[in-house]
């Protein structure tokens, strides 16, 4: 099974962290091969953003497509707001996944309540949006920003960390959410070293996404095999 990992922040350093993870996460099961929208920006902030990096990801994901004689099994959009997913499941013959939408439908799982965490001051507003659109608000208690404007990503992952863990203590304390998503490219892998409330469980987006992939890439492979 092939996965095609598109990040559509224009930061090489970011994809190959995330394309890390995947491998760490698939083990030898899947190839996952990746590319990064350099025409975009180095960090998706704003519905401006969004824009820029939707358009992006559609012309890469045509431009693999095109090249890419073997067919690839899913698509994952590795940026928590999936600037371009609509439009790029349009012109996609396979599962395309965002980490937004991941996580949202693992937090329905796994409990009744839910918050998220999430990097950048916009953000919050926008991520609103799409749990409206899945009927999910009631179940919503709060999305928190936290400020990382000032690092370098993702050489500063240490501190990143540090604000991630103080502020997840603090929002846990006083909302005790069943389960806390854990959401945004630069966050992908950290929410195992994050000190949960016994109560509440965490949701990494960038796992919850890849493991989603996964899932619909043997359901795929399941249904090819019975045709």
């Amino acid at each position: 099974m092939r996965l095609l990992l598109l990040n559509g922040n224009s930061n090489a350093a970011l994809t190959a962290q995330m394309t890390e993870e995947a491998r760490r996460i698939l083990g030898q099961s899947v190839e996952v091969l990746s590319d990064t929208a350099t025409e975009s920006v180095p960090y998706i902030g704003s519905r401006r953003d969004c824009a820029l990096a939707g358009a992006e990801l559609v012309k890469l994901v045509e431009i693999h497509l095109a090249k890419d004689d073997r067919r690839y099994d899913a698509i994952l959009l590795s940026c928590f707001g999936e600037p371009g997913i609509a439009a790029v499941r349009e012109i996609s013959p396979v599962p395309v996944v965002g980490m937004l939408e991941s996580s949202l439908l693992t937090a329905q799982q796994l409990g009744g309540r839910f918050s998220i965490l999430t990097p950048g001051e916009r953000w919050p507003k926008m991520i609103e949006e799409v749990v409206y659109d899945l009927g999910l608000a009631r179940r919503c208690l709060a999305i928190e920003a936290i400020n990382i404007e000032d690092l370098k990503l993702p050489s500063q992952r240490e501190e990143m960390h540090h604000r991630l863990a103080e502020t997840l203590t603090r929002h846990q304390k006083r909302l005790n959410p069943d389960v806390t998503i854990i959401g945004g490219a630069a966050f992908a892998g950290l929410a195992t070293s994050l000190p949960a409330q016994h109560n509440s469980r965490l949701v990494d987006c960038f796992e919850a996404a890849i493991l989603q992939c996964q899932a619909l890439m043997q359901l795929g492979g399941e249904s090819t095999r019975i045709l």
